[in-house]
């Protein structure tokens, strides 16, 4: 209930439109079509969200309908200055061939012309409404008015914008430290692979050396000393361990 009367309260420019009683059909209508207009765009940018980037995201899918929203309310507001312009045309049109230029009098003609006048429209100040003469500047201040919230819908417009690019570049550093990521873990398996055939390529060696090794104490066993005279043993002897053979 608070939230609505604040509402309400913030919206005074809008509802301030509702007082007048004297309207003519044509517009009733179209101030009926402009309020339905409003509080569709009111509703749209008023929307409640549980976080600003929740907001900017509700905001960024609903932007082609809160354009589309501003575009209508463009044609609505120039349609009511070009109606009105044409009505303020048509009626100065009028006043100047019901009333022509004044011409040039003597200073006798002058007062003369101004005792008939008093004779004739003894109650023109009495009979004169102050609120119908008043209705062109009314008419003015409403239309300065629109042009205000239209102003204050732009701006609101060029901020959500803002805020998009802000969550545009925000993504765009997402997308940039994935690729990082990305670009360091093929790294690290590149030298991984690069261990592996290292150990590989040891293991082999090592394969051979044992094999090699088995094959000289193979050869060692099957020439051992028992089976050398003792010439042969100190000529094996020397052959392995170094130094001159003994005779």
């Amino acid at each position: 209930m608070v939230e609505k009367v604040e509402k309400e309260t913030s919206h005074w420019w809008w509802l301030e439109t509702h007082k007048r009683s004297r309207r003519s059909p044509l517009l009733h209508s179209t101030l009926a079509e402009l309020d339905m207009k409003t509080k569709a765009m009111l509703k749209l940018i008023e929307e409640d969200a549980d976080s600003f980037a929740k907001r900017a995201e509700i905001f960024y899918k609903k932007r082609p309908q809160l354009i589309s929203m501003v575009e209508d309310f463009y044609r609505a507001h120039r349609s009511l200055a070009e109606q009105y312009d044409l009505v303020k045309s048509d009626s100065a049109a009028r006043l100047q061939k019901t009333f022509p230029p004044p011409i040039s009098l003597t200073k006798s003609q002058s007062e003369k012309f101004t005792t008939m006048t008093g004779q004739m429209y003894p109650s023109f100040s009495e009979n004169f409404d102050p609120e119908e003469s008043a209705l062109s500047e009314v008419e003015d201040h409403k239309l300065d008015s629109e042009i205000q919230v239209f102003e204050e819908t732009k701006t609101y417009i060029v901020s959500g914008r803002i805020c998009n690019d802000e969550v545009a570049k925000l993504r765009e550093e997402k997308e940039k430290l994935k690729e990082e990521n990305r670009i360091q873990r093929d790294q690290l398996l590149q030298k991984d692979e690069e261990k592996r055939n290292v150990i590989r390529h040891l293991s082999v060696a090592v394969e051979v050396l044992k094999e090699e090794n088995l094959k000289l104490r193979k050869g060692i066993a099957r020439d051992s000393p028992t089976k050398l005279s003792p010439f042969e043993f100190n000529k094996l002897k020397w052959k392995f361990f170094g130094g001159s053979p003994s005779s």
